[in-house]
């Protein structure tokens, strides 16, 4: 009886060694990144049976390694991320006009605080939500991003005060001198992408770290950006300094086709990435919006506000994009992450500036032609942690 006893109960232990290995062999990744999907084992009636919830993140997953080369592109253990990050950003631009009224030439240099943003970003697989903000002015920046190896899509939103800067005209002696607190800048970024060899190469694994690239690739991009772009003169003082103008915006939409490589020495461990992308900015627009305080006494009272829409001198220019990136995966659960994006803003004018003051006509104000150039960068850090 003991015999028989010792004998079921051996076999009951092998029996469980056995599916106990087999599940924990299938149902858990055999790599360090990949996730994989649950092959059927001998066992597999006898083992608990995923919830509603592991059916739904199982076709989720399936879908986002659809028509992906799994040698090369791999998916995260962990589903969703939480990550703090240190958000920096400037903006530099420079203004140069011709047969401005009452000044005639106009140079100005504008520089925005290299801003220290502090915040956090929340993501699911390809999703993310980023907010960040400035401890000291208040300022903050917003960013939502959907990703795929196919194509993906940024909006941005940053908001940042000028260090400082200058205007100096022909006409008057000396320079308008800017102060930190002068002048305020928003920048609106709405970011597209397509990339050719979606099989191979995954822009998200480097900017996201949603996906893995587990194998160098590259791929062509075609890339189309959104820029909406705002100065916004802060101080009554200065803007009678400076004529009356209130603000300056620039719309613009740039199309164009670069190249993006992703370097990977040790299957997904470390990842370089770089890409440069050459535009043409098809769609320009500029309003200037001011007062008439150059021309109505200012003891009158009141003052009319103006905009006016500036002819572009060209209807296109040549711009850009490039950006770099930086992934180091710690482990399945840890990731740090930095990422950099310099973009390049011209515009050019030719145009007659209408004075709205008494005998004015459109023949006394001569042509006028303005130049502007900004560069605008934006880096994160951050330190991800994936769950789930």
């Amino acid at each position: 009886m003991n015999r028989y006893l010792f004998s079921i109960i051996l076999l009951f232990i092998v029996a469980f060694a056995y599916a106990t290995s087999d599940s924990i062999g299938t149902l858990q990744p055999p790599c360090l990144f990949d996730r994989v999907e649950p092959s059927a084992s001998p066992m597999q009636a006898f083992l608990p049976q995923p919830t509603r919830w592991q059916k739904l993140m199982l076709r989720a997953d399936r879908y986002f390694l659809k028509n992906v080369n799994t040698d090369y592109i791999g998916l995260p253990r962990y589903r969703f991320t939480v990550a703090l990050n240190g958000d920096y950003g400037s903006v530099h631009t420079s203004i140069n006009c011709t047969n401005l009224p009452y000044y005639d030439n106009v140079v100005s240099q504008l520089g925005s605080n290299i801003t220290t943003k502090l915040g956090f970003v929340v993501g699911f697989r390809n999703m993310s939500f980023g907010y960040s903000w400035d401890l000291f002015r208040g300022y903050s920046n917003l960013k939502f991003s959907l990703l795929q190896n196919s194509f993906g899509i940024d909006l941005f939103r940053r908001k940042t005060t000028f260090a400082g800067g200058y205007i100096d005209a022909s006409s008057t002696e000396g320079n308008v001198e800017f102060s930190s607190s002068d002048i305020a800048t928003t920048t609106f970024f709405v970011s597209g992408y397509v990339a050719l060899n979606r099989q191979k190469f995954s822009m998200p694994a480097a900017f996201k770290a949603s996906y893995t690239q587990k194998r160098s690739a590259g791929s062509a991009l075609i890339v189309a950006d959104f820029i909406y772009s705002r100065l916004e003169f802060l101080h009554d003082e200065l803007i009678e300094r400076i004529g009356g103008v209130h603000e300056m915006e620039l719309y613009q939409i740039a199309i164009g086709a670069g190249y993006g490589y992703n370097y990977t020495p040790n299957k997904g461990k470390v990842l370089l990435h770089i890409s440069a992308t050459p535009m043409l900015s098809i769609l320009n627009r500029m309003i200037i919006t001011g007062d008439d305080r150059m021309f109505i006494p200012k003891e009158v009272g009141y003052n009319l506000i103006l905009s006016r829409k500036l002819k572009p001198a060209f209807p296109v220019y040549v711009t850009g994009q490039a950006k770099a990136a930086v992934v180091y995966n710690i482990s399945s659960r840890f990731v740090l992450c930095f990422n950099a994006v310099v973009n390049n803003i011209r515009f050019k004018a030719k145009d007659r500036m209408i004075a709205v003051g008494e005998g004015s006509t459109i023949t006394e104000n001569p042509e006028i032609n303005m130049r502007l150039m900004t560069w605008d960068w934006n880096a994160v850090l951050n330190f991800a942690v994936r769950f789930q």
